[in-house]
């Protein structure tokens, strides 16, 4: 008996009996426009990470960012495929793709409707790891949901008003958002770092379009770069947008949002 005591107030001293697990208060998302909107559900009851750089590629010390984190987000398309390289154990992580259809095409953080899905996703991974803020992440949820579908009102009654009802892209990163409001895109790889100036592109651009009798050419702003649309001399309707939220100086809803009204600006030309 005396020697069974022992054993008991040894393990107790000794760290070894049961102990509580205590869980980071720090989430991550391996692009910007994913943190953003982890942050809207998260508010500031936690610190959001970012894992990657203005162009998509994973910052040098990301790993060291997983490693402090209880949650990465990652989209779960090719442009954060190099996070599955940086699975830790103790770390979760949830990719986003899974709230959505399947076939969803790239950029689904660019659609409303697919960025709703997601961070009702984010929300119930938040709620089941920290149960004692689950209200707060719930009505940020009920907000952010409000957020999206009162900027997605404002962008229909924009957008549908346009003659155009289709663009060209070099991918298919605004398929999401385009099918949000009806519109259809060309995709032409050949545009990708196409100097747009000049009589023999417009022709180019002209042949590529002329299925869906549109000119309007949506650009990826590269870091740095600038956003609008501009009317060529030679009849192209330059559309520059930004796809990954280098931009971005608040919140994710007015960043996309600004993206898009954009986008029903070059389509209304």
């Amino acid at each position: 008996m005396i020697l069974a005591f022992t054993m008991v107030v040894t393990l107790a001293v000794s760290g070894c009996g049961p102990r509580n697990v205590v869980v980071p208060t720090i989430i991550s998302g391996t692009i910007k426009p994913v943190a953003l909107i982890a942050q809207a559900i998260a508010g500031t009851a936690l610190q959001v990470q970012v894992l990657a750089g203005d162009d998509g590629a994973p910052l040098l010390n990301a790993r060291e960012l997983v490693s402090a984190s209880a949650v990465v987000f990652q989209a779960g398309t090719p442009i954060d495929a190099w996070s599955n390289e940086m699975e830790q154990g103790g770390v979760r992580f949830v990719s986003l793709s899974a709230a959505l259809e399947k076939g969803t095409p790239d950029g689904p953080w660019l659609s409303f409707r697919d960025s709703a899905e997601m961070a009702r996703l984010m929300r119930d991974t938040l709620d089941a790891l920290y149960p004692e803020l689950k209200e707060q992440f719930d009505s940020r949820y009920v907000v952010f949901m409000d957020q999206c579908s009162q900027a997605d009102g404002r962008l229909k009654r924009l957008i549908w008003s346009a003659g155009t009802r289709a663009f060209l892209a070099e991918d298919t990163t605004w398929s999401s958002a385009a099918g949000d409001f009806g519109l259809r895109v060309v995709v032409q790889p050949g545009l990708k770092g196409l100097d747009l100036s000049g009589a023999e592109v417009a022709l180019r651009v002209a042949d590529w379009g002329s299925g869906e009798k549109t000119q309007v050419v949506v650009v990826n702003v590269a870091p740095g770069g600038s956003t609008g649309v501009s009317r060529q001399s030679n009849g192209i309707v330059a559309c520059s947008l930004d796809a990954l939220g280098a931009t971005a100086e608040g919140a994710f809803v007015p960043w996309l949002e600004q993206q898009l009204t954009l986008l029903g600006s070059a389509i209304g030309k």
